[in-house]
């Protein structure tokens, strides 16, 4: 009898809500603090309530990981009905949650709890839980559904441009000398997650239209076979490209299935306003 698998994830993930109710999926929480109100993401601040708060705010929000506890918690209920756990997580280069989970697994004493690094955020978490998502449905064993993540992990990409730099050197995802040469000379900055799972300046360009075009060449140098890959094309608040950058994927890439999503208040708080990535 194969394993009951319970899948996990964490808000920076963006999971649309098609694919958590699709594949039964646990979200735990990250928190965003605007002054001195700390918000659980998803929970007590929803997307639209979050991006209206920031275009408020005086003030550049921050995120807190998860706790260890708060992965217990979320964990101990399927522990102890004998599901094993998967949790793809936020990279560990970019926050301390996945190490949390990995905290969690410990106190817990459970062998049962895998926990994988997406080395990825926002909606690179997602695509690599539609895939275990659907082998879970489909019956394979841990084991199967880990040698599959990480293949897919390792032809993975992710570029991404926004309006500013402020928000990722603010909140450590950038140093002071990576975002200033997206200040300088009213260039448009691409930024790619790497394979490490770090977030590096790759070029600069002049305009939105160019940006839009060199992420998509960005991705056709990785020389994977789009036709049987999913594309995902994310935006956060006051970014009006996404129907261009879409017909340009269809265009060039030619995906099997292109995913949609608003990031979130993880995300967005680092990212700010008029972003748009493309994520495989």
């Amino acid at each position: 009898m194969a394993d009951k698998i319970k899948l996990f994830t964490d808000s920076a993930a963006d999971l649309p809500k098609i694919y958590r109710e699709r594949y039964d999926i646990e979200v735990v929480p990250l928190s965003v603090i605007f002054g001195d109100i700390e918000y659980k993401d998803g929970l007590t601040l929803s997307h639209a309530e979050f991006w209206e708060k920031l275009q408020d705010s005086k003030e550049l929000p921050s995120t807190n990981q998860a706790a260890p506890n708060d992965f217990v918690e979320a964990f101990r209920p399927f522990v102890e009905q004998g599901y094993t756990i998967l949790y793809i997580g936020l990279s560990i280069k970019l926050s301390g949650t996945l190490q949390s989970a990995v905290l969690a697994k410990d106190l817990l004493g459970a062998d049962k709890i895998h926990v994988f690094d997406s080395k990825s955020a926002s909606i690179g978490e997602t695509l690599l839980l539609i895939t275990a998502g659907e082998m879970i449905q489909a019956g394979h064993s841990i084991a199967e559904i880990l040698q599959r993540l990480e293949e897919q992990r390792a032809e993975s990409g992710a570029y991404f441009t926004i309006d500013s730099l402020t928000h990722l050197v603010k909140g450590g995802r950038l140093t002071k000398t990576q975002g200033f040469v997206g200040s300088v000379l009213n260039v448009k900055p691409i930024l790619q997650i790497t394979r490490e799972g770090t977030i590096e300046v790759a070029e600069k360009v002049r305009s939105t239209k160019k940006a839009l075009q060199t992420m998509v060449s960005r991705a056709k140098e990785h020389q994977v076979d789009f036709s049987q890959k999913r594309v995902a094309i994310v935006h956060t608040w006051g970014a009006d490209t996404v129907p261009e950058l879409k017909k340009l994927v269809h265009a060039e890439l030619a995906p099997a299935e292109i995913v949609e999503g608003l990031i979130g208040p993880t995300v967005g708080t680092h990212a700010g306003p008029g972003g748009i990535a493309i994520f495989f």
